[in-house]
């Protein structure tokens, strides 16, 4: 099993190692079930890794094995790093939260919002400008397409215009700009193409694509080389790759019993939703990244910025993600997005933040995952991290709850 960082004992970093088993035991249920092609996880505190469990194959037909080394496509665990880099140029003063969208872009002075995301709505101009701020909250009133969460006529035309098809960024918010919002600036929280938008402003600040800035500052320092955007072009890296599976259709068959296990696989594979080659570093989900690598920079971000006694970027920036920026929202405004789990629901940069279910002051951890079934957790009880990993799109087995859960019950 591959792992570059130092491993305790789950008693050494305070936890009953037979506790945790039972995550493995949650996760063996799903896999001998054919319901995941396999899966990773790894914990860690202060840097070192205290439990870890693997088990299956990259590609199912072959002698693949995963391990914290595989590199899956991380969809939306894209979004804390760009904000991670963009929260970097506010530390410089090269950027402000409070920075207009327009600031940057002006050819998004003439949005108008079709509230809900209809268009048999009476359409609004703006009543205040889309911030940066607004964009790390996904408060800016942009959406997605119905494929990942958005809603109403606006998500539909999003989809016929994004979903599948490559654009340079240019051309993303060229399109983007005359494309209605589906809500005011700063009243609801809408899950969206936001940090898109935020990375272009990033790109256009440096003055480097997006990947090459993070790779500067980030995934260089962090030594995460296994981490990047558009893996096509690192060919070297492809072994690596964990193939994706889908739930079987009439039209797409299931795997079923392979010549050798006794799993009945009820999954088939598929390709990558994104059917071309991407020309520009989506900070909203174009990343790829091993276990590893995003338990790195989790680990980093849950010792105010320092990794293995190096640090990284500054304890204010990391603080920032861990803090609700929308204290103004009410419960209801993630309703949409997060049904019943909105009333334990707010966001910081990037991360969400899970409150107690006793204790709405009180954080459990902070968290948010990706469309290919990958999750990540980070508890502020003793700074401890958790990542998992498997490729199986769309997003079926978000079990988050239920491994956190199983953390807590095992710290002593």
């Amino acid at each position: 099993m591959a792992i570059d960082l130092p491993t305790i004992t789950p008693e050494q970093a305070g936890y009953d190692g037979a506790k945790l088993s039972a995550i493995t035991d949650r996760l063996d249920r799903l896999y001998e079930n054919g319901n995941i092609p396999n899966y990773v996880v790894a914990i860690a505190k202060n840097g070192e890794v205290f439990y870890q469990a693997v088990r299956g194959n990259k590609d199912l037909k072959t002698d693949s094995p995963v391990d914290l080394d595989t590199i899956y496509l991380i969809a939306s665990m894209t979004k804390p790093l760009a904000t991670t880099a963009a929260l970097m140029l506010v530390n410089e003063g090269k950027l402000s939260l409070d920075d207009k969208l327009t600031d940057y872009f002006p050819e998004f002075d003439g949005l108008i919002v079709a509230p809900g995301g209809s268009f048999d709505a009476t359409f609004e101009e703006l009543q205040a400008p889309i911030t940066v701020l607004n964009l790390i909250t996904h408060t800016s009133g942009f959406t997605y397409g119905e494929n990942v969460t958005g809603y109403g006529d606006v998500a539909k035309q999003l989809d016929e215009l994004f979903w599948g098809k490559c654009h340079s960024n240019a051309e993303f918010l060229e399109i983007l700009a005359q494309v209605p919002t589906v809500a005011q600036p700063g009243t609801t929280f809408n899950y969206s193409y936001s940090t898109d938008v935020l990375g272009a402003i990033v790109e256009k600040i440096s003055g480097m694509a997006l990947g090459e800035f993070m790779q500067e500052k980030l995934f260089g320092p962090l030594g995460m080389d296994n981490t990047g955007f558009n893996i096509a072009q690192k060919p070297e890296l492809f072994p690596k790759l964990a193939k994706l599976y889908a739930p079987a259709t009439a039209a797409a068959p299931a795997i079923g019993r392979l010549a050798e296990g006794d799993i009945d696989w009820k999954l088939t594979e598929v390709n990558s939703p994104q059917t071309c080659a991407p020309k520009r570093d989506s900070a909203g989900g174009g990343m790829y990244a091993s276990t590893n690598d995003y338990l790195r920079y989790l680990s980093m971000m849950a010792n105010g910025g320092s990794f293995l006694g190096k640090q990284i970027i500054k304890e204010k920036i990391a603080a920032i993600q861990f803090t609700n920026l929308v204290p103004g929202l009410g419960l209801e405004a993630f309703e949409e997005n997060f049904g019943e789990a909105a009333q334990f629901m707010t966001f910081g940069g990037g991360f969400g933040i899970k409150s107690e279910p006793t204790n709405s002051e009180e954080v459990d951890y902070f968290f948010w995952g990706g469309l290919f079934n990958t999750f990540f957790w980070i508890d502020p009880t003793d700074a401890s991290v958790g990542v998992f990993s498997t490729h199986h799109f769309p997003v079926q087995y978000n079990i988050i709850d239920d491994v956190e859960d199983i953390v807590d019950a095992a710290r002593r």
